[in-house]
């Protein structure tokens, strides 16, 4: 009986130091790959940074075709501002 009860201790023990240290090697671990990422973006260089924004060459695609009383308006209201509320003049 006291070998069974000085295992229980012991496993029991073992299962606290373990949970106590395995954050420590959780938080190394994930820090490392957190940095072996920015070192495969840091030398992928600056070439790939805009292919998540496809919505730049429509933006510039869509002043491309506008007339000139369409800019003229457009640069009257503010640039990057879509959902800006303006106050438009009542034709007379």
């Amino acid at each position: 009986m006291n070998n069974t009860i000085l295992k229980s201790i012991l496993a029991g023990i073992l299962l606290g130091g373990a949970l106590f240290v395995l954050p420590f090697f959780l938080l190394r671990i994930a820090l490392f790959f957190l940095f072996i990422g920015a070192i495969f973006r840091l030398f992928r260089g600056p070439r790939h940074w805009g292919h998540r924004r496809p919505w730049r060459s429509d933006f510039t695609d869509r002043i491309r075709q506008m007339s000139d009383e369409e800019y003229a308006e457009f640069k009257k209201r503010g640039f990057c501002r879509p959902f800006a509320t303006t106050n438009p003049q009542p034709n007379a």
